[in-house]
């Protein structure tokens, strides 16, 4: 028999395996993706892990996995703020906590606390210098009507391993910076000019699919992250599995990697740079 029918046959059959076999529900782990920039606010979002089901959930459902009344505080060493908690539709989930006296500051390290019920978590961060860009360009993308992709020139130190985030906005409906297609870089893998190429960023809710090009007249904001090595770690992990996770015969697996203690997800530093950008060709 050929081989690759009967590649094919042992699939379906580990696949036929997986989908009868009934997943008992976890116990729930309290999830912090919280972020603090060099002269803005900190932001932190609280969930709880959601059990895997076979029946599709509505959004409606997730909000009670959304945690509302959370005592968290941000402390830069000198004093110690307890962030409010505010309710913005335009943001995904549509919880966060800040707070307006504290801003970051370059070279600060940040301790996060958070409690609820029986969760407690904490984490530290630093944050960076920020790195610039230094030229934009928007480019065609070659038997794609009207698409784009934008090329970028950072302002990079040679002599030191760096590691740069892109998030992108293409919606002023919606608040959320996304992370950026392959929006996540090294720059020992650069090249002496220090290009990057920055895709469209992903929303799971209403585009499930990667729409990584842009489109002329759109308006978009970039916001371009200096980071440490721990929050490079974090965001390769979750592009390894945003790329990997939909190949039904590769996926990936894998817990990502966290640096909050108690709970799961990240608390990081960013030296950001923003800037706005409408798609026209030049």
């Amino acid at each position: 028999m050929n081989k690759s029918i009967i590649l094919l046959l042992l699939i379906l059959g580990l696949c036929s395996g997986c989908y009868q076999t009934e997943i008992d529900d976890a116990e729930p782990q309290l999830v912090v993706e919280g972020w603090i920039e060099n002269d803005r606010p900190p932001i932190i979002q609280l969930t709880t892990t959601i059990p895997i089901s076979k029946t599709k959930r509505s959004l409606d459902s997730l909000d009670q996995h959304v945690l509302n009344w959370a005592k968290v505080t941000v402390s830069d060493g000198e004093k110690e703020v307890i962030m409010t908690g505010i309710y913005n539709k335009k943001i995904f989930p549509p919880y966060i906590y800040t707070t307006t006296k504290l801003k970051g500051e370059v070279g600060k390290t940040y301790k996060l606390n958070v409690d609820y019920a029986q969760f407690h978590a904490e984490a530290e961060t630093t944050i960076p210098a920020p790195t610039k860009i230094t030229n934009i360009h928007v480019i065609p993308v070659k038997d794609k009507k009207m698409s784009y992709i934008v090329k970028a020139t950072i302002l990079d130190d040679a002599n030191t391993e760096d590691y740069y985030k892109v998030f992108v906005r293409s919606s002023e409906k919606d608040m959320t910076m996304r992370s950026s297609y392959f929006g996540l870089f090294n720059d020992k893998t650069l090249g002496k000019d220090a290009v990057i190429t920055i895709y469209n960023g992903r929303n799971n809710l209403t585009h499930p699919y990667i729409k990584q090009h842009f489109f002329l007249d759109e308006k978009i904001l970039i916001k371009f992250c200096h980071l440490d090595s721990i929050g490079y770690q974090y965001w390769k992990a979750f592009e390894d599995y945003h790329v990997e996770g939909r190949n039904p015969l590769f996926n990936t697996m894998q817990k990502l990697p966290t640096n909050i203690k108690g709970g799961l997800g990240y608390w990081l530093g960013y030296g950001s740079t923003y800037y706005p950008l409408l798609i026209k060709e030049k």
